[in-house]
């Protein structure tokens, strides 16, 4: 249940920050002052297309996994389970290249970026405490 929480908020920031980014703005930025600096970088781009939008599909396809697994979708649950755990490791990942970008080249912070970092960083906890626990049943059961 938490992960679906997880996959919620930041699909929230996400679509938030996909509709400001999609309009050419960058949203409001509280707390720090670079979201604009950051976003309109040319790192805030993949093939034209803002980094939210990808972003906001991973979360979606996260909060998926995460309907799935609760509901054990035709018991599936394990497979879910590594494969969420390999979609939150590349948010994650990725994620990480864009803090060090923010903090090391462009010398500007986000906050959408560092709540969305933040988040994916308990999903790869959360998907992975899962599949640790998967890879225990299936030891003890032979």
């Amino acid at each position: 249940m938490a992960t679906l929480l997880l996959t919620v908020a930041g699909a929230a920031i996400a679509s938030y920050l996909a509709y400001e980014n999609l309009q050419n703005r960058s949203g409001v930025c509280t707390i720090t002052h670079g979201c604009a600096t950051v976003q309109k970088s040319s790192y805030g781009e993949i093939l034209g297309v803002p980094v939210s939008v990808p972003g906001l599909a991973l979360y979606v396809a996260l909060g998926a996994a995460a309907v799935a697994w609760l509901t054990n979708l035709r018991g599936l649950r394990d497979t879910v389970a590594v494969l969420a755990c390999y979609g939150a490791l590349f948010g994650f990942l990725f994620s990480g290249y864009l803090t060090y970008v923010e903090g090391f080249v462009l010398h500007a912070w986000c906050i959408y970026c560092i709540g969305s970092a933040s988040l994916m960083t308990l999903l790869l906890l959360a998907w992975a405490t899962e599949v640790a626990l998967v890879l225990r049943r299936r030891k003890s059961s032979g």
